[in-house]
């Protein structure tokens, strides 16, 4: 299993260098292309390349059984070649005969001489194309309204209500509101889009689900702000659906949906994700709304303070003139007295609310760590049977001596582990897991948080400790 994920990871890599290197944005027939040539990306993009400027490809596949629906990439001469006529190409030990090869290399210099002179006009007809694709050139904006006109023209004007800006615009509000966000990347080439939009999009059900839930944007993956959009969530396959929310301070994608389903399907697996991460977005109402409360608090005393020091400073100012005109030298040395006197109170006074608004955010700070060991501890998944074969015992020495134990799936996420230990009342709240024989840190972060215990090395029974990081977190 893990051979194939890495297999597939590999392959995804490489259609996004063959599309970068020669900028078509179809990821269906880039992979058609790849396949014929073996996945090897070299020789796909030299053949591309070649045939972009009419010459002759350097890959012939051995079958002659072609997508009727990429015919117009290759040549006549590539579909129809048999396995008698590269069979005639090759010796007896299967090598190409030395007459072949000197045709190649006679024809490889005589193109490369012909060439030549029409460099000047590619060069110019580049620079062209180059310009006038700087003038015509669409805002984000422009991509998303001409997709929801060319919508509402081809299915009418019965769908989710689509987000009318950018999708940084779209992300920036649901952030703010603390919503979720449905986008949907349009292939009008793929052979599912059509269906997908007439039985899904065009009904009531999902559209009403969708507008009473979430934000929803969209884009033809032919336009910039698509393309764009597309090369960040790196889609699979079309119809393509990913549910974005709030996770961790930063918008995450939690949820993705590729291949046709039926409007049920989708549904449920939107209300499943969503059940799963409301209570990330319920946390971080409240911690919005007590924030703001605190902020508007201090605001008020802020306010108070300085209206005092201000009426203190009239006095003063009254004062020192008086002194200075009608008063002699006693009275003089009498209001500065006073004057230190209230710079002493200022000062105390200042003391006082630094020290108030430090036991005020401990206070916030203690609060919002029970409340997340409470959202945590739902997020803590079962504990296996012990005659699982893929469970593991780990336990874990807190820094005060206590020591927890518990079983755990290898597939069970590194988050998992750490959730568990943090729900702990006795834990501190910023740590890190260590072992001791031999040294070896399990950190957890943007790059490790949905890592298994078996990627992380822990595929056995093991004692891990908990590693204090909380005070140089305060201090800071």
């Amino acid at each position: 299993m893990a051979e194939a994920n890495d297999d597939s990871v590999s392959r995804s890599e490489i259609l996004a260098q063959f599309q970068d290197i020669t900028g078509y944005s179809d990821a269906e027939k880039c992979r058609i292309v790849l396949e014929r040539h073996n996945w090897d990306i070299e020789t796909a993009v030299q053949d591309t390349l070649n045939e972009a400027e009419g010459s002759q490809p350097v890959f012939h596949p051995l079958q002659n059984s072609f997508d009727g629906s990429d015919e117009e990439n290759y040549s006549a001469n590539d579909i129809n070649m048999t396995q008698n006529q590269v069979s005639s190409a090759r010796n007896a030990t299967g090598s190409p005969t030395p007459n072949t090869e000197v045709q190649r290399f006679g024809q490889s210099w005589l193109l490369w001489a012909l060439s030549v002179p029409f460099l000047p006009f590619r060069f110019a007809s580049s620079v062209l194309c180059d310009i006038f694709g700087w003038i015509a050139r669409t805002t984000p904006l422009e991509d998303v309204l001409r997709f929801k006109d060319d919508f509402e023209r081809e299915y009418g004007a019965i769908h989710p209500t689509f987000y009318q800006g950018s999708y940084s615009q779209a992300l920036n509000d649901a952030k703010r509101e603390l919503r979720f966000l449905l986008i949907y990347l349009h292939s009008s080439e793929h052979q599912d889009t059509e269906e997908f939009c007439r039985s899904t999009m065009t009904n009531e059900g999902f559209k009403e689900y969708v507008n009473g839930n979430m934000l929803f944007w969209a884009a033809n993956v032919k336009s910039s702000e698509g393309y764009r959009v597309s090369r960040a969530v790196r889609e699979a396959t079309y119809p393509f659906l990913a549910l974005i929310c709030l996770r961790d301070n930063r918008m995450t994608v939690v949820g993705r949906m590729e291949g046709i389903l039926t409007v049920d399907d989708y549904i449920s697996r939107l209300a499943r994700l969503i059940a799963d991460n409301e209570a990330l977005l319920v946390a971080a109402r409240v911690d919005r709304q007590e924030r703001t409360q605190a902020q508007q608090l201090r605001e008020e005393q802020d306010e108070a303070y300085l209206e005092s020091v201000r009426a203190d400073q009239e006095k003063a100012t009254i004062l020192d003139l008086v002194t200075v005109e009608d008063w002699g030298e006693e009275e003089e040395i009498f209001a500065e007295g006073e004057r230190k006197k209230r710079e002493e109170e200022d000062k105390k006074r200042q003391e006082e609310e630094a020290r108030r608004r430090k036991e005020e955010a401990k206070r916030n700070r203690e609060h919002s760590i029970a409340q997340d060991r409470v959202d945590r501890k739902c997020r803590v998944p079962d504990e296996p049977d012990a005659t699982n074969a893929d469970s593991i015992r780990v336990l874990i020495k807190l820094s005060n001596g206590k020591r927890l134990e518990r079983r755990f799936l290898k597939s069970h996420q590194l988050q998992a582990l750490y959730d568990f230990v943090f729900c702990d009342e006795e834990s501190p709240a910023e740590f890190v897991l260590v072992s001791n024989f031999p040294r070896k840190v399990y950190a957890l972060d943007s790059a490790s948080e949905h890592q298994t215990l078996e990627h992380a090395g822990i595929e056995t029974n093991a004692m891990l400790f908990v590693q204090n990081i909380e005070e140089e977190s305060d201090s800071d």
